[in-house]
């Protein structure tokens, strides 16, 4: 197996970790995240049908993803799951990314942000991506914000439609010379280490 990463940052009273789970981890968290997809909210937002998501479908993805060469992430904030997210579609120096923060409670107050620089800085220090991607429902104001914050700029070239999964979707793209000089300005503290 690849060798699993994990991405650290205290913010205050906070301490946030991304890191690329195991098996058990991820079949540990799989309940959770399966109730955070079947959030209606959340469904709505990720552009999928409410309804009930099983332990099984969450490991099951986060499988599919790991095996077309993408890297999943579970989220922590002090301990405690707070959602996941993956980093997909990895080819010539290209990808996407996806995240979800699971508690709608916690959505829209800046921790979905911060683990956004955490994981761009997997993306654009460790694979060495030179752009990232993200699609987003446009009613989804809370992901566009998240992504506005991090630097992205709408994108309708056929690179970025590509990962658009409905005509409606708004693409959005993040070069990485953009996001290392938003990243220098911002002095985020971040460690990334193998696990």
């Amino acid at each position: 197996m690849a060798t699993l990463w994990q991405i650290e940052s205290v913010d205050g009273a906070d301490t946030l970790r991304a890191f690329e789970p195991t098996e058990d981890e991820i079949a540990a968290a799989a309940p959770a995240l399966a109730r955070a997809y079947g959030d209606p909210h959340n469904s709505r937002m990720m552009g999928q049908a409410p309804g009930a998501f099983e332990p099984a479908d969450v490991i099951a993805h986060m499988q599919r993803v790991r095996a077309a060469g993408g890297h999943p992430f579970l989220l922590e904030r002090n301990r405690a799951l707070a959602g996941d997210a993956d980093f997909r579609n990895l080819s010539a120096g290209r990808g996407e990314i996806a995240i979800l923060i699971a508690d709608t409670g916690a959505q829209g107050r800046g921790l979905g942000t911060r683990f956004g620089w955490m994981l761009h800085a997997f993306a654009f220090q460790v694979l060495r991506l030179d752009r990232v991607y993200a699609a987003v429902i446009p009613e989804n104001h809370g992901s566009r914000r998240l992504f506005q914050k991090l630097g992205y700029l709408p994108d309708d070239g056929d690179a970025a439609r590509r990962h658009a999964d409905e005509p409606s979707d708004l693409t959005l793209s993040l070069g990485r010379a953009d996001f290392e000089a938003a990243w220098r300005a911002g002095g985020f503290d971040v460690r990334l280490t193998p696990r």
